[in-house]
């Protein structure tokens, strides 16, 4: 997705530093075919991502389910669940290269990755209670949504505990942007009950808008907006490029947070041309 924001890199501390401990390496291959509303850049990310999540469901045990064809948002919500168990801190790119398979084009990747084992901890009692994606102004969608480019957007949820919000956008290639908080508009705390939204009245009087595009050269995309609570104020991604960040980056710091102490919501919808 390409937002019409400014792209915002927070230069703050990062909160935890990963630790060194309970760690195997273990090398895992992924592929993915170039179809015909698949660009290159896509099918190399897609590959990338398919290693990552067998080797995270081998080294944990953690059956990490969802598609290979695109980063849906049950693939983003089952990844995000299996950081209880492991998460990725470090990986090497061994292959990457592009074969041809019979009739098919296919991207093919071989990763080393270091898988750190966490003690699997019970969740806590905090939850959403609602969490969607809509138009702008407009009521949540009771079925499927799909947006049109260039629609106006906004995100609401609710929370069952006093807690901070943290929104991330996911695209289908598993790239992550973080939309809220940001440089202008900081996080505050969430009472129980309490409707977030994001843009609300006061932060669109004030120019802030949230419209989807499809990527480059393609006429429709599956996007996957991560809403996440947290107990404490945390800055999540503050020493990462804003084009770089990955899943990966994501799912490394929420394994490093006591899960008691915060909770997610994963949101898919569709952006057609």
């Amino acid at each position: 997705m390409r937002w019409l924001l400014v792209l915002i890199i927070l230069n703050l501390v990062s909160p935890i530093s990963a630790a060194q401990d309970n760690i195997q390496i273990i090398e895992k291959e992924g592929e993915a075919v170039l179809g015909e509303d698949t660009t290159p850049a896509q099918a190399r990310a897609q590959a990338l991502n398919n290693a990552r999540r067998a080797a995270i469901e081998e080294i944990s045990g953690v059956i990490v389910h969802g598609s290979s064809v695109v980063y849906n948002y049950q693939l983003v919500s089952d990844l995000v669940a299996s950081v209880t168990r492991g998460v990725i801190v470090k990986e090497e790119i061994l292959t990457d290269e592009i074969k041809l398979e019979g009739k098919q084009i296919v991207y093919f990747t071989k990763i080393r990755a270091h898988v750190k084992t966490l003690e699997g901890k019970e969740r806590g009692n905090l939850k959403f209670l609602k969490a969607s994606v809509n138009r702008y102004g407009s009521p949540p969608a009771s079925t499927s949504v799909v947006f049109q480019e260039n629609d106006e957007i906004q995100i609401k949820a609710k929370v069952n505990a006093d807690v901070y919000i943290h929104i991330f956008n996911i695209s289908q290639d598993g790239m992550v942007t973080k939309l809220y908080p940001n440089e202008y508009f900081k996080a505050e705390k969430i009472l129980p009950d309490n409707e977030f939204i994001f843009p609300n009245e006061k932060q669109g009087s004030m120019g802030l808008k949230v419209k989807v595009r499809t990527p480059k050269s393609l006429s429709r995309a599956v996007e996957t907006m991560l809403v996440v609570a947290t107990k404490e104020r945390i800055d999540f991604l503050s020493d990462k490029k804003a084009d770089e960040v990955t899943i990966t980056d994501l799912m490394k710091e929420l394994s490093e947070i006591d899960t008691s102490l915060w909770t997610e919501k994963a949101v898919g919808y569709e952006v057609r041309k």
